[in-house]
């Protein structure tokens, strides 16, 4: 226990230190989940920081951040810490996703996002693309890509 809140800390700090802040809302976007279900942004970040993170199933550098953020997911749900997960493979892929994700078993909630709107609107450029969000919709922090080692650095 002591340990999970050594690390938090040591996480809200690193965060708040950060001078690429975006600090700007994010719009709470519907989004349609991998069960074919629909939710809001907002139904994730509302009880504390959240992390999206864009992802293709194609990308091995992906593969590689969403083993850690699982890692994260597991290790910080207590805190009231969401991690949310949105593909977007094109329509032709798409049916990729729900394999990838059980194989893998991970345990965050994916969404996807075929058209790429949602990530447009944020601007994301490269994947994998991270964001932290406040628990008032404000994007904390926001990176793009993914370098081996180097996990810190993301968050």
């Amino acid at each position: 226990m002591k340990i999970i809140k050594l690390t938090t800390a040591i996480l809200l700090l690193h965060v708040l230190s950060l001078d690429i802040a975006v600090a700007k809302k994010i719009d709470d976007s519907r989004i349609k989940m991998l069960n074919g279900e629909y939710a809001k942004l907002s139904d994730f970040y509302s009880d504390g920081p959240m992390i999206i993170n864009f992802w293709t199933t194609w990308w091995p550098f992906c593969e590689r951040q969403l083993a850690y953020l699982d890692q994260l997911n597991t290790n910080f749900k207590d805190t009231g810490l969401k991690v949310l997960a949105i593909n977007v493979n094109k329509p032709n892929v798409l049916k990729q996703v729900r394999p990838y994700i059980n194989k893998r078993k991970y345990k965050f909630p994916v969404s996807v996002d075929p058209s790429s709107r949602l990530a447009k609107k944020l601007g994301v450029i490269g994947y994998p693309a991270l964001f932290i969000i406040g628990k008032d919709g404000t994007i904390i922090y926001k990176s793009s890509g993914y370098e081996e080692g180097k996990e810190d650095k993301y968050l």
